[in-house]
């Protein structure tokens, strides 16, 4: 009789067991998956007929600094439209080197070099704002991207994440509508 509960417990203990790792495995998975995250695109009218549609991140470049990472697309009542990537550093600790181009990767080895426009006049010299142009959307999506950032301290990198692919990809569809 003994034997026979001793039996059952250890057979319930290993279902048991599973059950509780399986349902904490799909937690973690539910809770830090990439496309579990809601997009962060935010689409504000600045005057009648004139509309700025951004995403933000912060993201860390390979010496761990963390940096604003500003996709935005502005688009005129007149239809024209200005795509614009921001890239905003720590002050005193971060200095970019105008005028230099943003040299954008992505997996395949593709290369886009991006136009420096603060070279006249910057906000800060932690600032970095650069024309994105139609070459930028060509790119490849999947994967991750690198920025090849221009700075006074010496060349940086910020790889950028697939979810924040899809968002700017999402950004610059819904900006064209």
């Amino acid at each position: 009789m003994a034997s026979c509960f001793q039996s059952l417990y250890r057979t319930w203990g290993k279902i048991f067991t599973v059950a509780v790792l399986s349902l904490g495995l799909w937690l973690a998975w539910a809770t830090f998956w990439p496309g579990a995250t809601p997009a962060l695109v935010r689409q504000t009218t600045e005057k009648p007929g004139q509309t700025l549609t951004q995403s933000r991140q912060s993201l860390r470049d390979q010496e761990g600094n963390t940096w604003q990472v500003v996709l935005f697309k502005r688009v005129k009542a007149t239809g024209e439209t200005e795509t614009n990537l921001r890239l905003v550093g720590f002050p005193g600790v971060i200095s970019f080197r105008h005028p230099a181009p943003l040299v954008v990767q992505d997996n395949g080895g593709n290369t886009v070099n991006l136009t420096d426009l603060l070279a006249a006049e910057s906000p800060g010299e932690n600032v970095g704002q650069f024309l994105v142009t139609a070459d930028f959307t060509k790119l490849e999506m999947n994967g991750i991207w690198a920025l090849n950032l221009p700075l006074k301290e010496g060349n940086q990198q910020i790889k950028v994440p697939y979810f924040v692919l899809q968002e700017w990809q999402g950004l610059l569809a819904k900006s064209s509508e």
